[in-house]
């Protein structure tokens, strides 16, 4: 189990990799070692010369062979490297924190735009227009979340969300030209700024911006269309009109859009339990075709480059590790990349496709559907592990966050480590989850260990019924919304499970919610637009928090959580610790210093790994009467 917990837990040697604008290289970070690194065809691996500073973001210069990277520190430094002079020059901007990059997808030609966190807990932007600096403010409405520039890196429009959660489209002066004179139009934040357009929720929930059109005039949205189902509109910044571009009528869709064009070339349809790739233009299409029938598997586009000629892609097949390929479409040529540091002990690491080594097999993740209780269909993914083990398998129940997120296909680290182990893993996309349209969306609202509760349950019914899950060894273990369903299932439901594990989980709803109303969470008002109001629903809340019904406690918990978690604090942990404790049910707490909302660092990966390991061991192990 310990050599699982590395493989699968441990630091990665490549993460946010990016495609240099000529095609012909990709940078990446490492979780093993602090520094940048680049390949290029040929040349092989090489760090750039930034010291010994942990790199937190970067992405490549628009014009050429130079590099952005954000420094880590007690004041984040912002810095270009110019790989042919050697050079690099300080860029960061005065006054701003915790920058990051924001548009490293959008079509600009000599410049970056900058985020950064203000002192008060705001946001300030800045372009940085030229290599050597100094970055520019750019000023722009109060709470501005996303901000977009014509090709010619002039900002054209900004999006925010209200406290109530509607999206406020914002538009520079220039693109509303001729309807200042209306009501629905209003000057907002800093001059050169107006109001063109505003979306209550709930549909704003799930209304998001994408980017902008070749002319700068347009925002495409990804929002609700025919059947409740996700499509892409089109919003006009000069009018304030809305215009459906593309949708399906049945499955929620998003898109790739053209570098040069800006129109949609791509559709990425969530059909079902498995992600569909959908070209909008014939010769696409037949890359895409050639490209897949050399390298089969589900393509996760990571970047392209400005030109559309040379595309990175990630592939997973399934059954080996995903692999990231750089992707010539005109020749068809492709070059695997291998990501990973450079190392003198080790040269294998050059090999490396992806991540993982590609000789290690994985376990095969089968698409599974889950008929509920009233009917409704649930898309589900069972990993099973290889060897000699028979079935019925001890087996975990995988509960993922949000909850408005979703499980996938692809390569699940959780599910290999627990095969690996010898446990089976289920995960399903409960009602409440997204990629099923709004309707599906919406039967979680205000649920939470309700109807979404009953559908874990019926998942691991299921299973048992199947034949893929011993009924006396199953376990349930989740993260966020994922570790509430957990204690849930051990405290105010029906004893169904042999241990639960619960990460970063919200125990009380009611002070949860009290503390998101208090906050500046980009999820504010999902929170309290789908889970409850604290106040005006504090009695169902109670009824539905883990920690009112401590006392009937039936399962053995784990509770794990980060000392820094903004979203969940996590006094939630050990209040919940100290009832179980007080009833004399079996728990164990762990508080992890320097993780937020998730446990993200390696070595504290592990470490958890371990103490589940050890917890599973135990409570599943087969015991014979």
């Amino acid at each position: 189990m310990r050599a699982a917990a590395r493989r699968w837990f441990g630091a990665e040697p490549a993460v946010h990799l990016a495609l240099a604008p000529c095609g012909g290289a990709v940078s990446w970070q490492s979780e093993r070692e602090p520094g940048l690194f680049v390949w290029r065809r040929g040349a092989g691996v090489r760090r750039l010369p930034l010291g010994r500073a942990e790199v937190v973001d970067h992405t490549w210069w628009p014009a050429g062979g130079a590099v952005l990277a954000v420094l880590s520190g007690r004041h984040p430094r912002v810095v270009v490297h110019d790989e042919a002079t050697g050079r690099t020059a300080e860029v960061t901007p005065e006054g701003a924190g915790e920058v990051h990059v924001v548009d490293r997808d959008q079509p600009r030609r000599g410049s970056l735009l900058l985020a950064g966190a203000t002192p008060d807990g705001g946001r300030a932007w800045h372009l940085l227009s030229a290599r050597t600096g100094p970055a520019r403010p750019v000023p722009v409405p109060e709470g501005v979340s996303r901000l977009f520039s014509d090709p010619d890196d002039r900002p054209c429009a900004a999006t925010a969300r209200d406290a109530d959660g509607a999206l406020v489209v914002y538009a520079a002066q220039a693109r509303a030209a001729g309807r200042a004179d209306q009501a629905d139009v209003r000057a907002a934040g800093p001059d050169g700024w107006h109001e063109v357009w505003r979306s209550p929720p709930p549909g704003a929930l799930v209304t998001h911006p994408i980017d902008v059109t070749a002319d700068g005039h347009g925002l495409y949205l990804s929002a609700p269309c025919r059947g409740g189902f996700l499509g892409v509109r089109l919003l006009d910044l000069r009018g304030g009109t809305v215009r459906t571009v593309l949708d399906d009528g049945g499955h929620d869709l998003d898109v790739v859009l053209d570098p040069v064009t800006r129109l949609p070339q791509l559709a990425l349809v969530s059909a079902g339990a498995r992600l569909e790739h959908r070209a909008l233009d014939p010769e696409l299409a037949a890359d895409l075709a050639a490209l897949t029938a050399r390298h089969p598997g589900e393509l996760q586009l990571a970047g392209l480059t400005r030109d559309n000629a040379t595309w990175l892609v990630r592939l997973d097949d399934g059954r080996t590790p995903p692999r990231d390929l750089v992707w010539e479409r005109r020749t068809g040529a492709v070059d695997p990349v291998p990501a990973g540091p450079p190392n003198r002990r080790a040269k294998s690491l050059l090999r490396l496709v992806g991540s993982r080594p590609a000789t290690a097999g994985v376990a095969p993740t089968t698409t599974v559907t889950i008929p509920a209780r009233d009917g409704l269909p649930l898309d589900g993914y069972l990993v099973t592990p290889s060897g000699p083990a028979a079935r019925p398998y001890p087996t975990v129940l995988l509960v993922h966050g949000g909850p408005w997120s979703r499980d996938t296909w692809g390569l699940s680290p959780e599910a290999q480590w627990l095969a690996a182990c010898g446990y089976a893993s289920l995960r399903v996309n409960f009602r409440g989850s997204e990629g099923y349209g709004t309707r599906f969306l919406d039967l979680g609202r205000a649920d939470w260990g309700g109807g979404m509760q009953d559908d874990l349950e019926d998942a691991v019914r299921w299973a048992v019924a199947e034949g893929h899950a011993d009924p006396g060894r199953v376990a349930v273990m989740g993260q966020s919304y994922g570790g509430y369903a957990a204690l849930m299932a051990a405290t105010a439901r029906p004893k169904a499970f042999a241990l639960a594990v619960a990460v970063c989980a919200p125990t009380d709803l009611v002070a949860f919610l009290r503390h998101v109303r208090g906050s500046a969470h980009h999820e504010r008002a999902h929170f309290l637009h789908r889970v409850g109001d604290p106040d005006r629903d504090a009695d169902l809340l109670r009824e539905r928090s883990p920690l009112t019904h401590a006392a009937r406690c039936h399962t053995p918990v784990l509770l794990a959580h980060g000392r820094d978690d903004p979203l969940v604090p996590w006094t939630h942990a050990t209040t919940m610790a100290a009832a179980l404790a007080g009833h004399g049910h079996p728990h164990h707490c762990l508080v992890l210093s320097g993780e937020g909302h998730g446990i993200t660092r390696p070595a504290n990966r592990i470490r958890l790994a371990h103490v589940v390991s050890r917890q599973l061991a135990y409570h599943l192990a087969e015991r014979r009467t």
